[in-house]
């Protein structure tokens, strides 16, 4: 996968319209939105095929607070300790509803339910502290081809008193649709090199108690009753928080002064379920990883996560 993903030059075509969100809706009221929008697209366009056009939106929380009860709450559920202070993945939780509106705005082409989460990059470029006051904001970025449809980037950025702290690029894919862009190349990372250290017991309630956290109470997370509903057997992990709870296991026990973590959510992780950590040291300070099944037959996480401190 290359990082990091360049904007569409059709993109840039049409000028971004910024809207500044002082009060974000509630969870309920965004996958309300979501599932208002399941039947978007239907009945299917003539078989003319077009590029896709994202919608030109730049959404801005202008104030968005690294709240300790948070902090610590987050931490909790995926595994951080104290000594790591501001996980790295937290400031996903602050843009997590700006890509909600995103991908349910009325001019976003395809069903918000439904796309799924390919990858995630994460930076922090500057050190973060528990009370900081982040201006966040995100927008749709490259269009990006895969085998199973189209795939697109959703950039995310934090910045604190004007200066860039913390960014992320998330891709998504629209399965089944003829897909456009420049490929999306898989993470190469030398997986015979990897050894086995911890294992990880996943409970079913995993799925509810990071979506309390988190905002993202997507039903396939929730319960066997709910994720049937989409097609899966039982519940599924959220990948941040797969993602996070790796961080948390790699991370040397000081805050990060500077990290980037890059990963590739490559299969479903069922709740309840027994999955295991494998790293390898590419230098003192970077590991390529994968999180797998019990088993090791199946890969859930592929990632490089590189770090250093404070």
């Amino acid at each position: 996968m290359n990082q990091p993903f360049g904007i569409d030059p059709e993109q840039l075509a049409t000028r971004k319209q910024t809207i500044v969100l002082e009060q974000l809706p509630a969870p309920a009221t965004l996958y309300a939105r979501a599932l208002s929008g399941v039947f978007k697209g239907w009945p299917r366009a003539p078989l003319k095929m077009s590029l896709p056009a994202l919608p030109g939106l730049r959404l801005v929380r202008p104030a968005a607070s690294l709240d300790a009860a948070a902090l610590e709450r987050y931490a909790r559920v995926c595994g951080f300790i104290p000594e790591h202070g501001v996980p790295l993945t937290f400031p996903h939780l602050l843009v997590f509803p700006l890509h909600m509106l995103l991908l349910t705005d009325a001019a976003f082409p395809w069903p918000a339910l439904g796309i799924v989460h390919l990858a995630n990059t994460v930076r922090l470029l500057r050190p973060l502290a528990r009370g900081d006051v982040l201006r966040v904001e995100a927008e749709f970025g490259a269009l990006l081809r895969h085998a199973k449809g189209q795939a697109f980037v959703v950039h995310s950025r934090a910045y604190r008193r004007g200066e860039a702290v913390w960014d992320s690029d998330s891709v998504y894919l629209k399965r089944a649709v003829p897909g456009y862009g420049e490929p999306l190349y898989p993470l190469d990372i030398a997986s015979e090199a990897l050894v086995r250290g911890s294992r990880w017991p996943l409970p079913a309630q995993l799925g509810r108690d990071y979506a309390q956290v988190s905002g993202d109470y997507n039903p396939i997370h929730l319960s066997a009753l709910s994720a049937k509903a989409f097609g899966f057997p039982r519940a599924i992990a959220h990948g941040m928080w797969t993602l996070a709870h790796a961080a948390a296991a790699l991370q040397p026990g000081r805050p990060l002064a500077a990290a980037m973590f890059s990963a590739e959510f490559r299969r479903p992780m069922l709740l309840p379920s027994v999955a295991s950590l494998w790293t390898a040291a590419s230098s003192p300070t970077a590991r390529e990883l994968e999180v797998r099944d019990a088993a090791d037959t199946h890969s859930h996480l592929r990632g490089r996560f590189e770090w250093t401190v404070q």
